[in-house]
């Protein structure tokens, strides 16, 4: 849901860029810990649901846009100047700054510090370039690529600066919620180092993706990669919009976990919302990021669909509330179980992100 999704484990629940921070240390540890299987062959529940797009060849088209490399090393070496943002909690804004990193060759060594870099790098570069990523990208609850990559491939943790430093790397690629110890760690030991800034939708994203092609040498495959983006949020949104042709009205949806808690307006679960042309009634409401509200509200705003994680058990306890009886979502059996690798999605998977909640609100006419 969020931008800093997928980030570490314990730092995330980025289906909305706010969400891995905030809700991270929230719902995720709210919810039981059953995984989901990302692309490849699907399990029972995901098999038997439709969506807009077939998900296993979608998760494909995602997975892998890597261009041949015509000449190896081409630019290099090359100082990438990019636009770093970083988001403050307490105020509420967004606080933009210019940085820079010196690349003397094209870096053949590379770890990335969060899993959705790790989900962008693993489409768009020759995959032995990685040599070691955060252990939480081998989590199916919070990866989609932990059926995919290598067993032998080393994992590290979030604070293990030393590990990382020991595989020798040319470059890290570390991300705003990185901690200030891990990147004094590396500064001291001069480690080439980008940090990625804040997200919370598609175009950021989209903007994090062409700068790893910069800093990789890749930027073909990155552009391709956004360009397939673009190709399957179009083909997506056509679907829901035959679906939607003539009188039928979009519906509110409201995502609620449970700690209570909405997403509101700067996460990417509103910019899922967005995408299909949905009203997130929280951020209508006047909501941002994430914010906890009682029965009593969510009863006042009445959504017709509301999305709570699918390893939880929390849409048994809302539909046994006496005091919801009486809401349009409870009523006509509309609440929605989403796993939470695709609520945290925070890389070109938000895309399958999309797809998925459009099959949860229009399932039957796919």
């Amino acid at each position: 849901m969020s931008a800093s999704r997928k980030s570490q484990p314990s730092m995330a629940f980025r289906c909305c860029s706010t969400v891995r921070r905030i809700l991270g240390s929230v719902m995720v540890l709210a919810m039981a810990c059953l995984a989901t299987l990302p692309a490849g062959a699907a399990e029972t529940a995901r098999s038997a649901r439709r969506f807009p797009l077939e998900m296993d060849a979608l998760m494909g088209a995602l997975s892998d846009t890597r261009v041949p490399a015509l000449a190896t090393g081409k630019g290099f070496p090359r100082n990438v100047s990019y636009r770093f943002t970083r988001y403050d909690f307490a105020t509420d804004k967004i606080h933009e700054e210019r940085r820079s990193v010196i690349l003397k060759h094209q870096p053949k060594r590379i770890i990335p510090h969060a899993t959705g870099l790790t989900e962008i790098l693993w489409a768009i570069l020759p995959h032995e370039r990685l040599v070691a990523v955060h252990e939480s990208c081998k989590d199916r609850q919070f990866s989609f690529l932990a059926t995919l990559l290598p067993e032998n491939l080393p994992t590290y943790g979030t604070d293990d600066a030393e590990i990382v430093i020991g595989y020798r790397p040319d470059l890290v690629m570390t991300s705003f919620f990185s901690n200030e110890n891990f990147l004094h760690q590396l500064r001291t030991a001069r480690i080439p180092m980008a940090q990625f800034g804040f997200f919370d939708d598609l175009d950021a994203i989209e903007e994090q993706i062409l700068l790893a092609g910069r800093l990789t040498g890749e930027e073909a495959s990155a552009r391709r990669l956004v360009a397939v983006m673009h190709e399957k949020l179009r083909d997506i949104q056509l679907a829901v919009n035959r679906r939607r042709s003539g009188t039928v009205r979009p519906p509110s949806v409201l995502y609620y976990d449970n700690m209570a808690y909405v997403a509101g307006a700067g996460t990417t679960f509103d910019s899922m919302c967005k995408a299909l042309g949905v009203t997130n009634i929280a951020a209508a409401k006047g909501i941002r990021n994430f914010k906890q509200v009682d029965y009593e509200t969510l009863l006042q705003w009445n959504p017709d669909v509301i999305i709570v994680p699918e390893e939880s058990s929390f849409d048994r306890q809302l539909y046994s509330q006496e005091i919801l009886a009486g809401a349009n979502a409870i009523r006509r059996g509309n609440i929605r179980k989403m796993p939470t690798v695709y609520l945290l999605s925070s890389s070109q998977y938000l895309v399958a992100s999309i797809n998925y909640l459009a099959g949860l609100l229009y399932e039957s006419s796919f």
